[in-house]
């Protein structure tokens, strides 16, 4: 009888220990560098201190670009590259974060924002306002390239 229930203590150990390493792993899942669906940028995402998720742009098409629809005049003359975009995403469950922002730099807004890392490895953003059902989503893809110089989209 004793054989039995340590084989049974054994393979319940064996079915969890994988899926708690799973859950450990899930917000690394999310770290790294992405390429935004126009294929024109390249966002890093970073855990801050207090556990929320930052985006900033770290690469893309225009280089030397500057936030010239910033709603500041004061910040229009700032490149766009090194500027966080995402802002405050709280984990909301498993490979999803919410309650942050997004700065949209064509337009010069800031949009509410959640994320989910899909299952096929890309990143869901959806901006919106409001309402999430009043948004945009796009989809990131992993962006394991070397340099950050994208050639502009076609």
């Amino acid at each position: 009888m004793r054989n039995v229930w340590v084989g049974g203590m054994l393979a319940l150990v064996g079915a969890v220990l994988p899926c708690a390493a799973a859950a450990a792993d899930a917000p690394s899942g999310v770290f790294g560098h992405w390429l935004t669906e126009p294929k024109d940028g390249i966002i890093e995402v970073t855990q801050l201190g207090d556990g929320s998720l930052q985006g900033r742009i770290v690469g893309g098409a225009y280089p030397g670009k500057k936030d010239l629809d910033n709603p500041n005049p004061a910040l229009r003359d700032r490149p766009l590259r090194g500027q966080v975009i995402l802002r405050g995403l709280k984990r909301d469950g498993d490979h999803r974060w919410s309650g942050g922002t997004i700065y949209k730099p064509d337009g010069g807004r800031t949009y509410k924002c959640h994320v989910e890392l899909q299952p096929d490895g890309t990143l869901k953003v959806r901006g919106y306002i409001g309402f999430s059902l009043l948004g945009v989503s796009q989809t990131w893809t992993r962006y394991s390239g070397t340099s950050m110089d994208l050639p502009p989209p076609k």
